[in-house]
């Protein structure tokens, strides 16, 4: 994308790709192990607590970290930046968790219900700092080293939660500070990173003038963070507080695969964004650039579709058999729900993307308020009818509005987004499950044969073509 330059984004995409699947690949296998060998109720307390603090961290970083990555990619004043970016991290960290530490005296109970909080709000303000280095690296466009950053820390907190396991001490104070050292080896390495990039030794910045500045550029943001946090995480909040921990636990499990399946998004939207970062600081696209801009996205959707094809078509066997029966059959419905929504989150990215980088952020701000409203009230509403499903229900609904109100609000003068050609690919997925359903039976098979009529309907109908696939690849 510089006339969208194909061999560099093909080899960022690469290296992203690398970082972003040993992320998720890692991730999994200890969502697998805590998910199977802690009991609902911890696995549920674990859960909520993380969504809990990662919510707090995300209101204190003050909506900084998207305009921190947009500054670098742009090259504006990048060691002070970052210098400062580090300092408020800390900042933040240091002065929740000391709130935290005092709410734990002065609310006993609060402590008896939830007791690792603590410790797990701690690893969430580590990793936060460390995330202030991957932030960096991102808008550098460093992701080779993001991925050798990914693969260490992911695998060495892999290997210490097999070890766990291997000498029975897998419980739940051990698997926390599994996270607390994985969180301080990121920061360290990470570290090491971005100095090596800056060529310097990264010091926390205090630039009042220089930190006012970058406060005020991001506060149109900070509300969109607010509201954001609201509508990823309400839902498991909520339901520790509206329901048990058991249906928490049974919830954040189907809402963790669902965003293990949105893979592709995960790759690809650091580098849209710095991309785009880049694109829209320059003149006016050209038809070409369009075009491949258009390609790119429809390829997106394509791939994106993979992992909810196969899931749908075999979730209930598939996950019961690897959890002893304990989240399959009865999150069914509920990664249904959550699986319609991929491909509209793909969309909702897309012009999230655009708007950001060409200045919309009060637009961003006021769909994000209004729809996380409308996602909170429907949770209250929903739960305690219908429990984990209301949750999903109320997802889908309220990704539905925030991509209407995407299309209608967002600048598109320079790119118009093809979405009659999004929703054929959307009715090609269905297609493919309804029709490898009710032709085969074997649960092993089902799958197999969905992903290749999805394939074959894809090209048949000529979605898109050797040629144009052969051109961006140039």
């Amino acid at each position: 994308m510089n006339t969208i330059k194909n061999k560099k984004i093909l080899i960022d995409i690469s290296g992203n790709t690398i970082q972003v699947i040993a992320t998720q690949f890692f991730g999994l296998l200890i969502f697998y192990f805590t998910s199977k060998y802690l009991s609902k109720n911890e696995f549920g307390d674990l859960n909520w607590s993380t969504a809990l603090a990662s919510t707090v961290i995300a209101l204190a970083s003050l909506g900084l970290d998207l305009v921190f990555v947009k500054r670098v990619a742009q090259g504006l004043n990048i060691s002070i930046i970052s210098g400062i970016h580090f300092f408020h991290t800390l900042l933040s960290g240091l002065i929740f968790s000391a709130i935290i530490f005092g709410i734990s005296f002065l609310l006993p109970s609060f402590t008896v219900n939830h007791p690792i909080f603590f410790l797990i709000f701690l690893n969430v303000s580590l990793a936060n700092v460390a995330n202030s280095f991957k932030l960096c690296l991102t808008g550098l466009e460093s992701f080779k080293q993001l991925a050798v950053l990914s693969l260490l820390t992911n695998g060495i907190k892999f290997l210490l939660i097999i070890l766990l396991f291997i000498y029975s001490i897998f419980s739940i104070y051990n698997v926390v500070i599994v996270y607390i050292s994985s969180s301080v080896f990121e920061f360290i390495i990470g570290y090491y990173f971005v100095s090596k990039n800056l060529q310097l030794n990264l010091k926390p910045r205090v630039d009042f003038n220089e930190y006012k500045l970058f406060i005020k550029e991001s506060l149109p943001q900070l509300a969109v963070v607010i509201f954001d946090s609201a509508l990823a995480r309400i839902d498991w909040l909520l339901l520790g507080i509206l329901s048990t921990s058991i249906v928490t636990a049974e919830y954040s499990f189907v809402y963790k695969v669902f965003e293990l399946s949105k893979l592709p998004i995960l790759i690809l939207a650091p580098l849209l964004l710095t991309r785009f970062s880049r694109l829209f600081n320059s003149n006016k696209l050209t038809e070409t650039q369009i075009e491949e801009v258009n390609l790119f996205f429809k390829l997106e959707v394509f791939i994106i579709m993979f992992i909810p094809i196969i899931l749908v078509t075999c979730w209930s066997p598939l996950i019961d058999y690897f959890t002893d029966n304990k989240y399959g059959k009865v999150n069914e419905i509920n990664y249904l729900l959550l699986a319609l929504c991929i491909p509209l989150t793909a969309i909702i990215n897309f012009l999230w993307t655009m708007g950001f980088v060409q200045g919309q952020l009060k637009t961003i701000m006021f769909i994000t308020i209004f729809v996380s409203l409308i996602n909170i009230i429907g949770n209250i509403i929903l739960i305690p009818l219908l429990g984990s499903t209301g949750s999903s229900i109320t997802f889908l609904v309220s990704t539905i509005l925030q991509l209407f109100l995407y299309v209608k609000y967002i600048k598109q003068q320079q790119i118009q987004l093809k979405l009659l050609d999004i929703l054929k690919i959307l009715f090609l997925a269905v297609l493919a499950i309804l029709t490898s359903k009710f032709l085969i039976y074997n649960i092993i098979f089902v799958p197999i044969v969905a992903v290749f009529i999805y394939i074959f309907l894809f090209f048949i109908t000529q979605q898109i073509n050797w040629k144009q696939i052969n051109q961006f690849k140039k």
